[in-house]
């Protein structure tokens, strides 16, 4: 169904023959679960181009697919695919220029005596859509991700270090059934919490701190990806209002959610909350993203993605706030677009939480 698709794509497009190399893009449409594989697509035939480590695994993870075993240091890439289209009238190959470094091309350039040209994202566009394994896969990761935020809030206390903290909710994502965390987990606390991105380190909580969590579980590859920003203690009433104006720009966000929106129209909603208010100097750019096998894949949810949302895409909603030497607040959750709005699938609470401290 997928090479189907793709072969549909490539047909529209006038595409002879696709090369992929990004590793979730080969995933997706073969099975192959290894770190060392390419795949060219043509009309007729697919093949799975591997070495000796992974053909054993390819033969048993890619039904359909030719697979080549490429002895590396006797043949380069360029030679082994030159050797599977001579035989055809393909006179150009389309690239995954985005995922190609600069010495694979060169190399590809003097092997391959037919023109390269750059693909579009065709493989990205569909997995932008999951179908239902793919999404069974997305609500159990949220599931575990909930259940593991849950049980981590009551153990945090004054004293206890960001990165203990983030060890405690790791631990228990993997004791709640994930394959792997969805990303490293993000656990700041403090003025700290400003740091979008930030990595958990060894200050101390301390009674009246932000604690923003941003992590997520991994279930057959599937990714879930929430953040939530709790008070340890009473929240002082700029500590309230601060979150209240990331909540309502989500909760306004959300209110405009359904097919045919698109990223650029939902960041432009959440945006008019923020920069109204007082924080406008503090406001995070873009509001979200899709989320899959990849933590970040199409479509953006931001300023200019004239992508429209349809039915089966998992994107996140995320505004977020980041003062320094005050704190940030991020509140994100993965949802699902259905018929006629959407189904959110990360479940915890979403209203300002204070913890015993």
């Amino acid at each position: 169904m997928r090479l189907r698709k793709l072969r549909q794509m490539m047909a529209q497009l006038n595409y002879q023959a696709l090369l992929l190399t990004e590793p979730l893009n080969i995933r997706y449409l073969s099975g192959f679960s290894g770190s060392s594989a390419s795949l060219l697509i043509t009309a007729q035939q697919q093949f799975l181009i591997t070495d000796y480590r992974y053909t054993e695994q390819a033969q048993a993870e890619c039904a359909g697919f030719d697979i080549i075993c490429r002895d590396r240091s006797a043949q380069s890439l360029g030679q082994c695919i030159a050797s599977l289209l001579q035989p055809t009238a393909v006179s150009r190959l389309h690239l995954e220029y985005g995922h190609l470094s600069v010495e694979l091309f060169m190399q590809l350039q003097h092997d391959l005596a037919i023109t390269l040209s750059p693909a579009t994202n065709l493989p990205e566009q569909l997995r932008a859509c999951k179908d239902p394994h793919e999404l069974k896969c997305l609500r159990q990761a949220a599931i575990i991700a909930d259940e593991a935020l849950a049980w981590l809030l009551p153990q945090l206390q004054i004293g206890m270090t960001e990165r203990q903290a983030a060890d405690l909710l790791q631990q228990k994502i993997y004791a709640l059934g994930a394959d792997e965390l969805a990303f490293p987990t993000i656990l700041l606390s403090g003025e700290r919490s400003a740091l979008p991105h930030g990595k958990p380190g060894q200050r101390c909580f301390e009674p009246g701190d932000w604690i923003l969590l941003d992590f997520g579980a991994r279930v057959e590859g599937y990714r879930s990806d929430m953040t939530r920003t709790v008070v340890l203690g009473q929240a002082s009433a700029e500590q309230q209002q601060f979150y209240h104006t990331v909540l309502t720009a989500q909760q306004a966000a959300l209110a405009a959610v359904k097919p045919g929106v698109s990223g650029h129209r939902l960041d432009q909603i959440a945006q008019a909350v923020l920069t109204a208010s007082p924080y406008a100097a503090y406001v995070g750019e873009g509001l979200g993203h899709g989320v899959g096998l990849a933590l970040h894949e199409y479509p953006l949810m931001r300023r200019g993605c004239d992508v429209r949302l349809q039915p089966g895409m998992v994107i996140t909603i995320e505004p977020g706030l980041y003062k320094p030497g005050f704190g940030g607040v991020r509140i994100e959750d993965d949802i699902v677009i259905t018929q006629d709005g959407y189904e959110l699938l990360t479940q915890s609470p979403r209203q300002l939480q204070q913890l015993p401290a």
